[in-house]
């Protein structure tokens, strides 16, 4: 029998042996990340505010978004309505995809590839989320498609993942779009992608996909342009702590001060047993 199971498990271990810090490691990232997004999406759950204020919100973000010009939604949405079919198949994929399969295969590929820049990017992604959790229970606000005087049309309604899906209703809040997730970890890793990637064309894509994913979001009306405008603030705030806490305690900041080494990294032993002391967020002191 165990002839037969060493073959088996040989996939495994030469996986293993490829990882930064072996599975052990990886299971440990895995444990911060898993509790932390349930918590996060039952968080949004619990925050909501009701319908009538959420509303009453949104119609405060028109009004202030005509005040200053910005109010530009209808003309996003009409132009991809209008273009051919692919325009609009991409933006929906784009938003479903891109807050979390997108972001965190990202984060995995960092992780395994860029270890260096890992510990940066993982305790900015995690503040910006806790971060915006106050806005979605202080200040509900519905997306523009639920908002009937203005005439949106849900280009969702009938995608084949849509908002009334068994997982978005059970962990979904409909009136959790200030601040726009979406715009903020769009930001993160398009800078980070440019920052740790080598070839030129990979990094233009990256330095556009921030823009992809803000057309997708108010192409789908499933955001205003205010949405995302305090989504970047949110990133903001939490990079600054974040940068602060690092800097502080003497931790790295790559890949802001790249050591200009861009090949797979050492291990970053943020992922270690020692830096599961502090909930497993303490990066490396190497």
């Amino acid at each position: 029998m165990p002839a037969v199971a060493s073959p088996l498990l040989w996939p495994v271990r030469a996986i293993g042996a490829w990882l930064p810090d072996g599975w052990s490691g990886f299971a440990r990232q895995i444990a911060v990340f898993v509790p932390f997004d349930i918590a996060y999406e039952a968080s949004r759950t619990l925050a909501q505010g009701g319908k009538p204020s959420a509303l009453r919100h949104a119609r405060d973000l028109v009004s202030a978004e005509k005040a200053i010009g910005l109010y530009q939604e209808h003309a996003v949405q009409n132009w991809a309505l209008g273009a051919p079919d692919f325009v609009m198949d991409v933006a929906k994929f784009t938003y479903f995809q891109c807050q979390f399969t997108i972001t965190f295969g990202f984060v995995i590929w960092v992780y395994i590839r860029r270890h260096y820049a890992y510990t940066l990017l993982r305790n900015t992604l995690i503040a910006t989320f806790m971060l915006a959790v106050p806005g979605y229970i202080f200040y509900p606000t519905a997306p523009p498609r639920l908002v009937p005087e203005e005439h949106f049309v849900d280009a969702l309604a009938s995608s084949a993942i849509s908002q009334q899906g068994t997982i978005v209703t059970l962990f979904g809040n409909p009136y959790a779009a200030m601040p726009s997730l979406h715009t903020a970890t769009a930001i993160l890793v398009g800078a980070t992608g440019v920052l740790v990637t080598r070839n030129l064309l990979v990094r233009m894509i990256w330095a556009l996909y921030p823009a992809l994913v803000v057309f997708s979001i108010i192409a789908t009306a499933n955001h205003f342009f205010l949405d995302g405008v305090a989504g970047a603030v949110v990133l903001a705030v939490g990079l600054t702590i974040v940068l602060t806490l690092h800097r502080r305690q003497g931790w790295s900041i790559a890949p802001l001060r790249d050591s200009g080494d861009r090949s797979p990294a050492p291990t970053d032993r943020s992922s270690t047993r020692g830096a599961d002391e502090t909930g497993g967020l303490r990066p490396s002191g190497r």
